[in-house]
């Protein structure tokens, strides 16, 4: 829906260009056969529709046009604000990739919710007893401190993220001159 609402109106193969554009397939599951399924299932359920291209010129076999509903316009926003908190690399990576059709500030907000978070799961991951001789994976150091180092990880991610947004970094929906 993303590449959608940023083309304004396409077609299923103009989403596999975009995605492909951007390397996508390293950073989701995204494949050129379920793009197709998306865009069928996303019109039954009244998120995107068809519409006339408006190009009289016939090159080659007709193609399905979308664009966004309004429906579709607020599952877009609802799903975003879902990634940017997310602690799935994959959702909170689509939401990255298009935080700029949300303002500035509610990303800003999202992302300061997703730090919040994260700091709590390091603080409950600190307590977590562990044994030199593990009884059970959960108290293994080894293992507990790869989670403690992910998570720390995660957190100077978004620490920069959202210094970077709060330096001016980006050009949010909010932004941008009609």
């Amino acid at each position: 829906m993303g590449v959608i609402l940023r083309r304004g109106i396409t077609h299923g193969y103009g989403v596999h260009q975009e995605l492909t554009a951007w390397r996508a397939d390293t950073w989701t599951s995204v494949k050129p056969g379920s793009i197709y399924h998306a865009l069928e299932k996303l019109e039954s359920h009244g998120m995107i529709r068809a519409v006339e291209s408006g190009d009289a010129a016939k090159r080659g076999p007709a193609r399905t046009e979308y664009t966004l509903t309004d429906e579709g316009r607020l599952e877009l926003e609802s799903i975003l604000k879902a990634a940017l908190k997310s602690n799935d690399f994959q959702q909170l990576a689509a939401g990255i990739a298009f935080m700029e059709l949300l303002p500035r500030r509610q990303v800003l907000t999202l992302l300061e919710e997703r730090l919040a978070s994260l700091r709590q799961t390091v603080a409950f991951l600190q307590t977590l007893p562990t044994e030199p001789i593990p009884s059970n994976p959960s108290k293994h150091p080894e293992l507990v401190g790869m989670w403690v180092g992910y998570i720390r990880y995660a957190i100077e991610t978004t620490e920069t993220l959202i210094s970077s947004l709060q330096a001016g970094k980006y050009l949010f929906i909010d932004e941008k001159s009609n």
